[in-house]
């Protein structure tokens, strides 16, 4: 199959849809298709054809709310006239998703999207769009959601797409959580009993400083919380970093890390004995199946389709709330290593990438025998 996935950001830059696409283009080449990423142009992007995904970069940016700025028609004009089989759309509210709505009549491929959540939903200012969205929805062959229950979901249903409607979850690869542990704790110092990280660039919705205010209230000495993050790829300068940067200066249990390499990142998880994630806006979060790979406890705010996994994760509601499960992990672990267990169990049946590439690739190759 020929197969077109857009998406606004990809590799070199780092994130949950970037790690997303790459994981599903990269098995489904390794699988024999040919499969080409569109994305956002970038400078330290040095090649167009990554592990085997032929990447072609706009630069274009914004969404139809923000507004769309750059070269417009160049993504126009590729979606009209590339010959592909399969063209999947990630993420709404993003400009390669926002353009191709226009263009859905023009585009003779198998057209699928990935919502993801919908996370202005009920803001003001996305009331238009919103409403415009059911006619161009209905225009897919297939609706991908991460979970049954979540609001985008809900939104389809609504408005008679059902029937177009499949559950793909998100996931986590086996294979690079299947290492031994490289030392991330002797690497950057961290010398304290316990250790907890939370994994997410610093856009303010991630909820950095949530966790922080959580484990503040520990007021213990024997943990270090290490938050490991970028700043924002679209707007670096609207950022929770130097507030999180401001707290490490004021506390000697707090990290704050950037340009981690993904293998140390990967060793973090597997050396921390606990995720914390304090994010208010998802749909569903990657670091949660990570967390379910490397064994780690996760311990989360209620948010997104966190609650379809309730029975293998701790679920909060307040800074702290979570400061109480911290607290009861560090003085019975038992409990939490179970459940993190269990959780291992559950991924390795259901959320690899490597089997959810495989219900891409059968979704995809079912649509082409309609």
């Amino acid at each position: 199959m020929k197969i077109l996935h857009t998406v606004e950001f990809y590799e070199p830059l780092k994130g949950g849809s970037e790690e997303v696409i790459k994981q599903i283009s990269e098995r489904l080449v390794r699988r024999g298709h040919d499969v080409t990423v569109a994305t956002s142009y970038h400078p330290e992007r040095k090649s167009t054809m990554i592990n085997g995904v032929r990447v072609v970069q706009f630069d274009i940016r914004g969404n139809a709310v923000k507004g769309l700025h750059g070269n417009i028609m160049s993504f126009v004009d590729f979606l009209r006239n590339s010959k592909f089989d399969i063209v999947m759309n990630y993420a709404a509210q993003s400009w390669p998703t926002d353009i191709t709505f226009k263009h859905l009549d023009d585009i003779h491929a198998k057209k699928f999207i990935m919502p993801m959540g919908y996370s202005k939903l009920h803001h003001p200012a996305y009331r238009e769009y919103y409403s415009q969205l059911p006619k161009y929805l209905e225009k897919y062959d297939r609706l991908i959601y991460t979970s049954p229950n979540y609001q985008d979901k809900k939104f389809g249903d609504m408005h008679n797409l059902s029937d177009r409607s499949v559950v793909i979850r998100n996931g986590a690869s086996l294979e690079d959580f299947s290492v031994e542990p490289l030392g991330f704790r002797a690497k950057y110092g961290i010398e304290t009993q316990y250790m907890f990280i939370s994994v997410g660039n610093h856009y303010f919705n991630k909820g950095h400083l949530f966790v922080i205010d959580a484990v503040k209230m520990l007021k213990r000495k024997d943990f270090t919380l290490v938050i490991i993050g970028e700043l924002p790829n679209a707007y670096p300068w609207y950022s929770c970093y130097p507030f999180c940067f401001l707290q490490e200066k004021l506390s000697k249990n707090i990290r704050i890390l950037r340009n981690v390499p993904r293998e140390l990142v990967i060793s973090a998880y597997l050396e921390a004995d606990a995720f914390l994630f304090g994010s208010k806006v998802e749909c569903s979060p990657l670091v949660m199946y990570e967390s379910f790979a490397s064994h780690t406890p996760f311990i989360t705010r209620d948010v997104g389709s966190v609650k379809d996994h309730s029975n293998i994760i701790r679920i909060v509601d307040t800074p702290v709330k979570m400061a109480e499960e911290v607290k009861n992990l560090m003085e019975s672990p038992q409990y939490y290593l179970e459940i993190a267990d269990r959780a291992f169990n559950e991924f390795k049946q259901f959320y690899t990438w490597e089997k959810i590439t495989g219900q891409f690739e059968e979704l995809y190759k079912s649509s082409l025998r309609i």
